[in-house]
Formats: structure tokens, C-alpha cells, sequence
């Protein structure tokens, strides 16, 4: 069982290239096509000459960050999302591209700052939303003596982003992760259940309904599960020996308890 990858970095929305100086707005848009088609190198020029003429151009500075991110220097990439954020306090994706930056660099609880202030801004930003009850989740995990409280707080993130989008698999995948490791397989099996309604050949979704089956002794639904797991992951080991487990678990005396295979319980 495993968890997925956070969000990745933003661009704004719609960059403010109207209320500019005309060279800065030419070489943004210059920066974001050279940032589409893969050429750091010539983005960040393109980024910088923007800000020789607007040094307080906050999609600049964002853009800057994330050529940095991009390249692996994520201190560098961090302070640059911060000028950006300083530039123009209502640019909640660049707070929420400093989060993280900041929850790769382990230092969650910053992360999780930057998350809520891009919310103060957009609380229907889906992004800041999951990646807030990502590094809840993962503050439980590094934070044992305080899991309990970091993971009923990721669990209500999560179902606010689901009132604001019910079909969000990654949401329902994680919410299945945070109840199979704290005791509720019922729960666990629902959710993992309906992410992969959402995403039928998803590995993580899949493996984790064949877990919370087996953890609820419904062995033939779990080896189902995991044949499924399978076919989407032909060579995933851990769904290979999770069957095992569940082809065993048919077999067990009855009355006895499902072996109810798990993983490592870490992203």
C-alpha cells in the first residue's frame, strides 16, 4: 500500500501581462512558452529580463521558481515563491508551489502554512486543498504522537475538497489509506472501492481495496481485487504478494482470521 504523489507546481492562471510595461509582459509570455516546451535555461532568461523591467513581478518570480524546482534547487525555488507571494499577496499558487517545495524539503509544518494561506485566498482551490491533507497525512506519519491528530485533521481536508469535487480519486484513495492504517477497513474498503470506480487501472486503488477485503476475511473479493491489481500492474510485486496472501486466506479454516496481507504503510 502506498500513497500518491503530491500536486505538482502551478502556474497562474491567467497572468496579469495587461497591466504591464510591454517588454516585461512580452518576455513572460516568452518565459511560459519556453517553460511549456521544456527549456529552462532560456525561461529563466526570459523570467529575469521581465523582472529587470518589473522587479517586483510576481509571475516572474513564480516562474523563476519553478525553473529552480525543476532543475533540483528547491531553497532556491522556496524564496523565490516567497518573493512572488510578497509581490502580490492574493497569488495563492504561489503559496501553494512554496508548500511544496517546503514538504520536499520535509519542513511540513510550513508546508501546511503555505497550504492554508493559498485556502485563505481560493478556498476552492482543489490543489492547495489535497496537498494541505498530504502533508497532514504525512505529518502523521513522521509525528507518531501526534498521528491521531494530524490524520482526523487530513481526514476533514479531505472531505472538504470532496464538497467541492466529489469525483476526486486522489481524495477518496488517501481517505482509504488513512482508514485501513487506523482500523476501519469497512470505511477503507468504500473508498478505495470508489477510487477505482474513478480510475479502474489504478495500481494504488486497487491494491489497497484487495487489502481492506482481506483485512474484512472477504477472501474471494479481496484475490479478485488483486488479480485486478494485476492486470493494470503487471509487475507490481507488492499486488502479487498481496494474492498470495488472499489466495491463502480462502484457504484457511473457517473461523480463523484472514492473514490479511498489508504493505509498509509509508508513501
Amino acid at each position: 500500500m502506498r500513497l500518491l504523489l503530491a500536486a505538482v507546481l502551478l502556474l497562474p492562471a491567467c497572468p496579469s501581462t495587461t497591466r504591464l510595461q510591454p517588454r516585461a509582459a512580452e518576455e513572460l509570455r516568452r518565459g511560459f512558452r519556453h517553460l511549456e516546451a521544456g527549456d529552462r535555461e532560456r525561461a529563466d532568461v526570459a523570467f529575469a529580463h521581465a523582472l529587470a523591467f518589473h522587479p517586483e513581478l510576481a509571475e516572474a518570480w513564480n516562474g523563476r521558481g519553478i525553473v529552480a524546482e525543476q532543475s533540483g534547487d528547491l531553497a532556491l525555488a522556496a524564496r523565490c515563491f516567497e518573493r512572488a507571494a510578497a509581490a502580490q499577496p492574493d497569488f495563492a499558487e504561489a503559496r501553494v508551489n512554496r508548500g511544496v517545495v517546503l514538504a520536499r524539503l520535509g519542513r511540513l509544518a510550513e508546508a501546511e502554512a503555505a497550504y492554508r494561506q493559498a485556502l485563505a485566498i481560493d478556498p476552492d482551490l482543489a490543489v492547495a486543498r489535497l496537498d494541505l491533507a498530504r502533508a497532514l497525512l504525512h505529518r502523521g506519519l513522521a509525528e507518531p504522537e501526534q498521528r491521531a491528530e494530524h490524520w482526523a485533521a487530513a481526514r476533514r481536508e479531505y472531505l472538504h475538497l470532496l464538497e467541492s469535487r466529489e469525483d476526486e480519486p486522489a481524495a477518496w484513495h488517501d481517505l482509504g489509506f488513512l482508514d485501513l492504517e487506523s482500523g476501519h477497513p469497512l470505511r477503507a474498503e468504500a473508498e478505495y472501492r470508489r477510487a477505482a470506480e474513478l480510475q479502474p487501472a489504478a495500481e494504488a486503488a486497487l491494491h489497497g481495496l484487495c487489502l481492506s477485503l482481506a483485512r474484512l476475511s472477504r477472501c474471494a473479493e479481496a484475490e479478485a481485487a488483486c488479480r485486478r491489481c494485476l492486470a493494470a500492474a503487471p509487475g507490481s510485486a507488492s499486488c502479487r504478494k498481496s494474492l498470495a496472501g488472499a489466495e491463502a486466506c480462502q484457504g484457511a479454516p473457517p473461523g480463523s482470521s484472514a492473514p490479511g496481507p498489508r504493505g509498509p504503510g509509508a508513501p
